[in-house]
């Protein structure tokens, strides 16, 4: 796994390339409670370049997006495809996260909390 984030000046936008998994959610976990903890109120997880994703890693962005609601935070995600976006509308995620379709939607989703 790959964490790449950029910021504008709306929004940070944390990229995550390559497979989410037990052993390796801890760090992505971490890097996502950091931003929080630092500030950051305006959050977009960009899944374009995720490969994979286990369960490990969907308890992991529930988790970072209950602790940026109580922070009076938002998180959005985008660029779900393929079976990423398979997991998440079969295991009824879809419902439980604010998804854009596109980055720029999600950086205007995630600014306007």
């Amino acid at each position: 796994m790959e964490i790449l984030e950029s910021r504008s000046e709306a929004a940070v936008v944390v990229h995550i390339a390559g497979s989410v998994n037990s052993a390796n959610v801890s760090e992505l976990a971490e890097r996502l409670r950091l931003l929080i903890s630092s500030g950051c109120r305006a959050m977009v997880v960009d899944l374009t370049r995720l490969d994979h994703m286990t369960s490990a890693g969907l308890r992991c962005l529930l988790r970072i997006d209950k602790q940026a609601q109580e922070a009076a935070g938002k998180l959005v995600l985008c660029g779900l495809h393929g079976l990423a976006l398979e997991l998440f509308e079969v295991g009824g995620f879809v419902e439980m996260f604010t998804i854009a379709r596109s980055r720029e939607e999600a950086v205007r989703e995630a600014a306007a909390a």
